[in-house]
């Protein structure tokens, strides 16, 4: 701990005359077509992680509000997720797909499960809840998990801008509490990112305040087995290169614990602050051991104590950032309690 932080603290039936859908993406395809789905071709061809069938086990991709093609929340290192309906209780759930390139290798199907099994014993607020794994009969890896309804941090800040530190803070807070709980079940994320929050739909009596919940907790590591996915840079790294820490970039993957989620979450605090990442288009690894650019902070009129905050945060030595989530998330309420003491002037 720095002196710094001291300071702070389904297809249909086929009639006559009628077409067919394509069980690669759900749009309308003729029985006379040789060349397979126009859709599929005009957008360069299947991908590996297209699922192939609208079922998966007792599970079914819902189709988009057109009838055309599948309902997808989201792309990510491993898959896509869609919306989907639980077919025995009729209940509408997150489903993930993997992709085919992991599901692949008998070894990393057992590691998505054992990961999906750990994950579903975090049970929090903040923590979208893993409920169910799958294989098909071909072999191919899913997820059921919480449907999320709203927006994620990065489509916020896409669309709204960067938020006023009171409000990064609290989002900062509630992932902190996230990380707490995941702490104890030696969970780490690994790819912690604006991204994989999830900004859910405010119906309390507190308009302005926002809600996050965390998504892909604890499953994110399984993706190290797959060097050649675009978001790594070496064979031992898994994660987004924007977001995460430095020891990400080198071997010995299985020993990075909370101080790793700890780093990731201050890029996305600066992310929320600035509307970029603070290494962005940088060199991921050498850009971690140079100065930070605080220059953004200035131009974004971050409070001074949420710059001392970050810079602890995002220190390149694990050592010198908060060494638990219990010391972050202490720290992060301390900064918010400065900023909103009445006497506090910014400088």
């Amino acid at each position: 701990m720095t002196d710094q932080m001291s300071e702070l603290f389904a297809r249909t039936p086929r009639p006559e005359n009628t077409s067919l859908r394509c069980e690669q993406c759900g749009a309308p395809v003729s029985s006379s077509s040789a060349e397979g789905c126009l859709n599929c071709l005009l957008l360069g061809g299947p991908e590996e992680s297209n699922p192939r069938s609208r079922h998966f086990q007792h599970y079914e991709i819902c189709l988009r509000e057109d009838g055309i093609a599948f309902d997808e929340l989201g792309r990510g290192a491993m898959g896509v997720t869609y919306r989907a309906q639980d077919l025995n209780l009729g209940a509408l759930v997150a489903l993930k797909v993997i992709q085919a390139s992991f599901s692949a290798n008998a070894g990393t199907r057992e590691r998505f499960r054992r990961e999906a099994c750990a994950a579903a014993q975090l049970r929090h607020p903040n923590v979208a809840t893993v409920f169910y794994y799958g294989e098909t009969a071909s072999g191919q890896c899913f997820y059921a998990m919480e449907l999320v309804e709203g927006e994620t941090l990065e489509a916020r800040i896409r669309r709204e801008g960067p938020m006023p530190a009171t409000l990064a803070l609290e989002v900062a807070i509630q992932v902190a509490t996230a990380l707490l709980a995941a702490e104890a079940h030696r969970l780490v994320h690994r790819d912690l990112k604006p991204s994989n929050l999830m900004v859910v739909a405010n119906d309390s009596s507190e308009p302005d305040r926002v809600v996050v919940k965390v998504i892909d907790f604890g499953l994110a590591k399984v993706a190290i087995v797959n060097p050649a996915d675009a978001t790594q840079t070496s064979e031992n790294f898994s994660g987004t290169p924007d977001f995460a820490s430095p020891e990400q970039f080198s071997a010995g993957q299985a020993s990075l614990d909370i101080r790793s989620d700890i780093y990731s979450l201050g890029a996305t605090l600066w992310y929320l602050l600035c509307g970029s990442a603070p290494f962005e288009d940088r060199s991921p690894i050498k850009a971690r051991l140079g100065r930070l650019p605080s220059e953004q902070l200035s131009a974004a009129h971050v409070p001074w104590p949420v710059i001392v905050l970050l810079r602890t945060m995002l220190a390149p030595d694990p050592q010198e950032r908060p060494q638990s989530a219990r010391e972050l998330l202490t720290a992060l309420e301390r900064c918010r309690e400065i900023i909103a003491n009445p006497s506090f002037v910014f400088r």
